[in-house]
C-alpha cells in the first residue's frame, strides 16, 4: 500500500474504533440494567443487547488489530500480526455465525432466532436474507482455520511454515474486511431490531400501557 493508503486506512479505523468506544460502554450499562429483570420482555431485550456488545467488542478488536498490522515496520512484527488476525477472523466468525451445525447452534446469530417472535415480518424478512448471506459468507473459505490452529496450539514447526508464507500486505487488509463487513450488516439488523423496541416502548408508554 502507498503512504497515502496507509495514512487514509489509519485514519479511518482510528475513527470507527472511536465510535465504537463509545457506544460499547452505554450498552454495557443497559445490559447490566435488564439482566436482573426475568420477564419476557426483558429476556427479549437482554439477547438482542447481549449481540450487540459481542458485535461491537469483536469489531473494535478487529480494527486494532488490522492498525497494528498495517503500523508494524519490521517483517517479523507484521507476521505475527497477521497471524493474530487469523485467530480473530477465525473465532470471530465462528462465534458470530459458525461453520457447521455445533458451531452454528451456539452462535451469537443463533440466539437473535429465538426472540424473532417478539418482532414485525420485516424484522424477521431481514434475519432471514441475511442468514442466506452470512451462510454463503461461512462456506466462502476455510476462514483461515488452519493459521489458527497453529498460533492457538503453539505447534512451532507448523507456525514458522505459516508465518513465512508470502505476506502482501494488501490481501491482508483485504482479507480482515471479511469479518468486519459480516460484523457490520449484523451491527446494522441489531440497530433495526432496536429501533424497533425502542418505537414500540415509546408508543405504549404515550398510550399508557407502560408502567413505572
Amino acid at each position: 500500500m502507498t503512504e497515502n493508503v496507509r495514512s487514509e486506512m489509519l485514519s479511518i479505523i482510528d475513527e470507527h474504533i472511536i465510535e465504537f468506544s463509545h457506544s460499547f460502554p452505554k450498552f454495557i450499562n443497559i445490559l447490566n440494567q435488564v439482566k436482573e429483570k426475568h420477564d419476557e420482555f426483558h429476556t427479549m431485550y437482554q439477547t438482542v443487547i447481549s449481540v450487540m456488545v459481542f458485535v461491537f467488542q469483536t469489531m473494535t478488536d478487529s480494527m486494532i488489530i488490522s492498525k497494528y498490522f498495517v503500523l508494524a515496520d519490521k517483517d517479523h512484527d507484521k507476521r505475527f500480526m497477521r497471524g493474530k488476525m487469523a485467530v480473530i477472523l477465525n473465532e470471530g466468525f465462528k462465534k458470530l455465525y459458525g461453520f457447521e451445525t455445533k458451531t452454528k447452534s451456539k452462535s451469537e446469530w443463533s440466539k437473535l432466532k429465538s426472540v424473532l417472535h417478539f418482532f414485525p415480518e420485516e424484522i424477521n424478512h431481514q434475519y432471514h436474507e441475511l442468514t442466506t448471506l452470512l451462510e454463503k459468507h461461512s462456506t466462502s473459505s476455510s476462514w483461515w482455520r488452519d493459521d489458527r490452529n497453529v498460533e492457538t496450539h503453539l505447534d512451532c514447526e507448523k507456525l514458522f511454515i505459516s508465518r513465512n508464507k508470502e505476506l502482501i500486505e494488501g490481501k491482508v487488509m483485504l482479507e480482515s474486511l471479511m469479518l468486519f463487513d459480516a460484523l457490520y450488516a449484523v451491527y446494522l439488523f441489531l440497530g433495526n431490531m432496536h429501533s424497533c423496541i425502542q418505537n414500540t416502548l415509546n408508543e405504549q408508554y404515550l398510550n399508557g400501557e407502560l408502567k413505572e
